[in-house]
């Protein structure tokens, strides 16, 4: 519960007693509670209305986004009216909308509504690009920087539709995208993937930002979202620093849910690992657990028995059930995940009973092309794709190794209002027309003023 969260706002109310007002994340937005909690009496009932009020108020402040979608402002000044996970549910509900919209003009007759369309979302994120180089608050240029990350995959989506000419809704290329509606009755927000319809979690995330997402991200998300609709989990395999345990927390932040990561080892025992099964099933989180093929053995045929007693549970759909001895109450939202490193010194072998209970996901070797693009491209670059026929990127990021992140580069060199860049690698140094130079080593970097020296003619 809490991602993110940094404080609550407090105030004393009239008769003396202490009242919870306001949610402030990490980055300081603040979410402002429709209802007034008195923080009062023991600590677990309170907060546990503090955790209903926030979930009440983020579904109340996504409809009314919903509804004044562009009502009386342009998108990009819409956009600051909210919070950046409100936004972002709110435009990706309108996205699926106009699609699906554009599906029934070319049924009845309209044949250039895909392409037309098209052009609509490439204006709107020239627009979203224009507006990033302009002077902003770090927190709407975080917002900005969101959003264009999800836009500039929708707007990729749609370029395939019109290139493989998929114009009915039937299709599974757009059955298999994560689609986003808001249901009238229940009043709801749901998101479908091909069979898997899932409720929306209204966790108040803050400004956690989002993950570049690739061909191989849809993949992942199409195989998680299919076994949850079975009741079953995932299980994300590959090798060290592909982005298993990131993607799994970027579905969840997809689905307005939280994820809580859990490092495996030799010394975990079954009640650890049960304790930690319980808290999901009772606040509807997802847990993932890192490296579970560290746990041993002996403990992971146990385990397997906790996981199908809260899988007959969700497949029985039961209010409460039974688990290690303590009825307690389940929310179907919860899903459990575990990745793996296969082939590694002090791996063992999952039990087939943990195997029938999860869907296999091989991650692969990122596209780091494709995520730098669309990261210079959220940052304000509007030519991200220049000098992509030789190989080679406008902006150089220099990595001596794979665990280095190459999207930690371009966010910096984008936080600086769009001054305009030129750099080029030399013996490890980038150098900036910035008068900075930054030194790359395997522990960071640094910041240096530039020395004067002329770079050797390469």
């Amino acid at each position: 519960m809490y991602d993110n969260i940094a404080q609550l706002r407090f105030h004393d109310g009239d008769s003396g007693e202490k009242l919870v007002s306001a949610m402030i994340s990490a980055e300081g937005e603040v979410m402002e509670f429709r209802k007034i909690i008195r923080a009062e009496g023991r600590v677990e009932d309170w907060m546990t209305a503090v955790l209903n009020e926030m979930r009440r108020t983020n579904r109340l402040i996504t409809k009314e986004a919903i509804f004044r979608y562009c009502e009386d402002r342009s998108r990009v000044d819409w956009m600051l009216l909210y919070q950046g996970m409100v936004v972002l549910a709110a435009s990706q509900v309108w996205w699926t909308w106009e699609v699906e919209d554009v599906f029934h003009k070319v049924q009845a007759g309209e044949k250039q509504a895909m392409k037309n369309y098209g052009k609509k979302m490439h204006r709107q994120i020239d627009e979203l690009v224009t507006r990033i180089t302009m002077s902003l608050s770090k927190n709407d240029r975080k917002k900005y920087n969101t959003v264009l990350i999800i836009d500039v995959h929708a707007r990729d989506i749609v370029d395939s539709f019109i290139r493989g000419s998929i114009l009915e809704a039937r299709e599974f290329e757009w059955e298999s995208q994560l689609r986003f509606y808001w249901d009238r009755e229940p009043d709801q927000l749901h998101i479908r993937q091909c069979t898997g319809t899932f409720s929306y979690g209204y966790e108040y995330m803050g400004l956690n930002g989002r993950l570049v997402i690739t061909p191989l991200t849809d993949r992942i998300y199409l195989t998680l979202t299919q076994a949850l609709s079975m009741y079953l989990g995932g299980a994300p395999a590959g090798p060290a620093g592909t982005g298993k345990t990131e993607t799994t927390k970027d579905l969840a932040k997809a689905l307005g849910l939280l994820c809580v990561v859990t490092n495996c080892g030799e010394g975990m025992d079954y009640k650890a690992v049960g304790k930690i099964f319980s808290g999901l099933a009772q606040c509807g989180a997802w847990g993932c657990f890192d490296e579970f093929n560290r746990i041993d053995a002996s403990v992971l045929s146990v385990i397997s028995s906790q996981i199908q007693t809260i899988r007959n549970a969700l497949i029985h759909q039961l209010a409460t059930f039974q688990f290690e001895g303590q009825e307690i109450t389940l929310d179907p939202r919860m899903g459990i995940f575990i990745t793996m490193n296969p082939g590694y010194a002090g791996r063992t072998e999952l039990p087939e009973s943990v195997k029938a209970l999860f869907r296999p996901v091989v991650v692969i070797v990122p596209d780091l092309q494709q995520i730098c693009e669309i990261m210079l491209f959220s940052e304000g670059f509007l030519l991200a794709k220049v000098g992509r026929g030789h190989g080679q990127l406008g902006l150089v990021v220099h990595c001596w190794n794979q665990q280095t992140d190459p999207g930690t580069e371009l966010v910096t060199q984008g936080s600086l209002d769009g001054l305009p860049l030129w750099s080029h690698v030399w013996t490890g140094v980038t150098v900036t027309t910035l008068g900075m130079w930054r030194h790359h080593s395997s522990i960071g970097h640094s910041l240096l003023p530039l020395p004067a020296w002329t770079p050797p003619a390469l």
